[in-house]
């Protein structure tokens, strides 16, 4: 670097001589850099301190522009606000940029420029000397950068709050939508909770709805009114007493309907008697368990009030027994002055026909009067003994022959010679005889009588089948119904009374066997009697 000579003597020259070397030492050694530029960014001169943290040789430096000397952003930043404040304003102040080191790194800076158009420079020209003071600036930088970076996370901060925000939101307007869709459910819940407490209300049936421990869960307004009359005030259907069908005997704890539902069992159509005294109800009860995910989970029971019906039963039973016992007394007479008259000797024939004629129909009702009263008796006890039950169907094939014949029918029997069991002969003799009869009778246009005995295991299995009118369904439903006649058979004047199936069927049972069937209207049925064993047979 020269500075302009001043005039003088030598030693004022020498001083100045100094001065200059002075000023070059200072601008070569300064902690900061220094750039002489021309006005049109030339590089004129460069302090060794930019050079050195440039990583370029002076030589490289001067005579290239400055904004080679820098990346492209700040090229850009310098052209347009630095060099036109140079020129504008004569200078700028702490502007912050980077330049360009040997290796390509950029080398933040903190640059103030000023404009001095009085300096004279070689390769200046007439514009000036521009002066750029540098300094290095990588604290700041790396704040502006910990500052963006903080920035940056305090963007992403605030994307994610506002992604929170608006997922805070959708879980809210769902949240909405659930309790809306909540809201419907209640509402239709409670709609259909009232539609079934109406229903429940309004049958005439008593509903009760009992847990698995026979707690009761829920309990209609019949019900209850039923409960309340029978007890005579406030009263739970598992607190009022419960009879058999006697009216009579309690029935024990584990055996009271509410208990037995409890227990998951079902049952249906059971007749008991709750209550004592003149407001005593008898009951239906039916019961079925309610199925839940784990199982059953409790139970629902129904009460049907058939008192009226019992007690009519009752009334019937006690008429037809009355009526039954007041006719077989005259009977009897009838039938024995019948019989006395029948052994006269020498009658006339018309006398002797007509006298036959008033003996069988005599017998006829006396045997109907003898079925009214074994029905309304309901007779439980039983002379079982040890007989040969073959020879007693035998003998009801016999007895029943010449009807069958006088009707057209024929009888086929397939029975073995021997077919012990204990019975009451007279009873199941009944049997017989009422099972052949209605085969018979409802044969009336004529056919075949097939009578089958065997035995099968530890039963014995008798079977009447015939080829005559049948049954249709819906009277299939009411055969053993005392006093049902059907239609086909009242239309052909079938004789009887509708009770000989019934009682055929209460003496089976007695023995503790059953009474089935099977029926084809037109076609014909088979009665089936199944008879176990009784105790020592073998």
């Amino acid at each position: 670097m020269s500075l302009p000579e001043t005039p003088g003597n030598d030693s004022a020259g020498g001083a100045a001589r100094q001065a200059a070397v002075d000023y070059e030492a200072h601008f070569h050694a300064a902690p900061s850099g220094y750039l002489m530029t021309g006005t049109d960014g030339t590089v004129l001169d460069v302090n060794r301190t930019l050079s050195r943290w440039l990583g370029l040789d002076r030589g490289r430096i001067i005579g290239a522009s400055v904004l080679e000397l820098m990346p492209m952003p700040d090229r850009v930043l310098y052209a347009s606000f630095a060099m036109v404040q140079l020129g504008v304003s004569g200078g700028f102040e702490e502007m912050a940029l980077a330049l360009t080191g040997a290796g390509g790194d950029p080398l933040p800076m903190l640059v103030s420029g000023v404009r001095d158009s009085a300096a004279g420079h070689a390769g200046a020209g007439d514009g000036g000397v521009d002066r750029l003071t540098f300094f290095s600036a990588p604290k700041r930088t790396q704040f502006e950068r910990d500052l963006a970076a903080a920035l940056r996370k305090a963007g992403a901060a605030e994307a994610a709050r506002a992604a929170a925000e608006e997922l805070l939101l959708e879980k809210q307007r769902a949240l909405e939508a659930k309790d809306l869709i909540l809201q419907e459910n209640l509402a239709l819940s409670r709609e259909r909770e009232a539609l079934l407490d109406t229903v429940l209300n309004t049958a005439d049936v008593g509903l009760l709805v009992v847990d698995g421990d026979g707690g009761t869960v829920l309990l209609n307004s019949h019900l209850a009114g039923s409960m309340r009359r029978v007890a005579g005030g406030p009263g739970e259907p598992d607190a009022v007493a419960v009879f058999g069908a006697d009216r009579v005997t309690p029935l024990p704890p584990e055996m009271r309907p509410i208990t037995r539902a409890a227990a998951g069992e079902t049952f249906t159509d059971e007749v008991l008697w709750f209550g004592t005294g003149g407001e005593q109800m008898a009951a239906s009860v039916s019961a079925r368990p309610v199925g839940g995910v784990r199982g059953a989970s409790g139970s629902v029971l129904s009460f049907s009030d058939v008192t009226r019906l019992m007690r009519a039963v009752a009334a019937q039973d006690d008429f037809v027994a009355n009526v039954s016992h007041e006719l077989r007394t005259p009977l009897t007479s009838i039938l024995g002055y019948l019989d006395l008259a029948l052994d006269a000797e020498e009658l006339p024939d018309h006398v002797s026909g007509a006298l036959s004629v008033a003996m069988r129909n005599a017998e006829r009702l006396l045997g109907l009067v003898s079925d009214l009263l074994s029905v309304a008796s309901g007779t439980k006890k039983l002379a079982r003994r040890k007989v040969d039950v073959a020879a007693i169907v035998r003998a009801g094939v016999v007895s029943a022959a010449p009807r069958a014949a006088a009707g057209g029918v024929d009888i086929t029997v397939d029975i073995p010679d021997s077919a012990p069991g204990e019975v009451d002969p007279r009873r199941m003799a009944e049997v017989v005889d009422n099972l052949l009869s209605n085969a018979v009778k409802y044969s009336p246009g004529g056919g075949t009588i097939v009578v089958r005995l065997r035995r099968d295991g530890l039963s014995l299995l008798l079977e009447v089948e015939d080829t005559g009118m049948g049954m249709s369904p819906d009277e299939q439903q009411q055969v053993f119904t005392k006093f049902f006649r059907s239609r086909r058979a009242l239309t052909a004047a079938v004789p009887g009374a509708g009770l000989g199936l019934a009682i055929t069927k209460n003496i089976v049972e007695l023995h503790g066997g059953n009474l089935t069937f099977r029926s084809s209207l037109g076609e014909g049925s088979v009665f089936t009697v199944v008879l176990p064993d009784g105790p020592g047979l073998s």
